[in-house]
């Protein structure tokens, strides 16, 4: 996806990397987003798409995750490293939540997504595919993955995301809402790390760089 109009964890991913490998990942998804200009998208999709659906049918109760990851290996051998690890740091988080809350935990059938753009700098933020939960009668959850290896979440990214979630879905109260690491089992929420003013400052300051640097491989 081009970095104009980007999922919030992957810049949250950019912003989290060394100067050099961002440099390099920027230069990539430049040439990828030209390519794709000039010759039409091609087959595939977000490699962690499938893991999260089932990740979600197993919240709701329909699936059992490490049989759903078991089947995902067993069609694409590319998933074989991460799909097993993904599996077992949400199962991690998963059942240390239901351990401590002594509520019933429903998902709810509606997708929430949204989006926020940076008119000044042109560009737009998705927040798309979260895992939305009621937990009793009258309490939410809206948690948001972070999927990559590498960096890992640090409370400071997990601020400047939770203040762009805040910001695309202004009707939902930003301390039910959550980011998981996945990998790591971690949720990072305000009430554990709360906002400290400047998120949106940094946020939008890391963003011109990313996008002015990608926009220079263009020219």
């Amino acid at each position: 996806m081009a970095l104009d109009r980007v999922h919030l964890r992957k810049l949250l991913k950019l912003f989290l990397m060394k100067d050099s490998v961002r440099s390099t990942a920027i230069r990539a998804d430049a040439q990828a987003t030209m390519k794709k200009r000039d010759e039409g998208s091609s087959p595939g999709g977000d490699f962690h798409v499938p893991f999260w659906s089932d990740a979600k049918a197993h919240a709701a109760g329909g699936r059992d995750l490490r049989e759903a990851t078991t089947e995902q290996v067993d069609k694409n051998w590319r998933r074989e490293k991460l799909y097993p690890k993904l599996a077992e740091g949400f199962l991690a988080w998963w059942n240390e939540k239901r351990r401590w809350i002594n509520e019933a935990i429903s998902t709810l059938p509606k997708a929430i997504k949204s989006s926020f753009g940076f008119v000044d700098i042109d560009g737009v933020v998705k927040v798309e595919n979260l895992l939305s939960l009621r937990l009793g009668e009258d309490r939410f959850r809206y948690v948001y993955p972070y999927f990559a290896e590498k960096p890992l979440l640090t409370p400071e990214a997990a601020r400047l995301g939770l203040w762009l979630m805040s910001q695309a879905l202004p009707d939902y109260d930003i301390t039910d809402m959550r980011i998981l690491d996945v990998l790591r089992g971690e949720a990072y929420s305000v009430d554990k790390f709360p906002l400290i003013g400047n998120e949106e400052e940094i946020f939008r300051l890391r963003y011109r760089s990313i996008l002015r640097e990608w926009r220079e491989h263009f020219s």
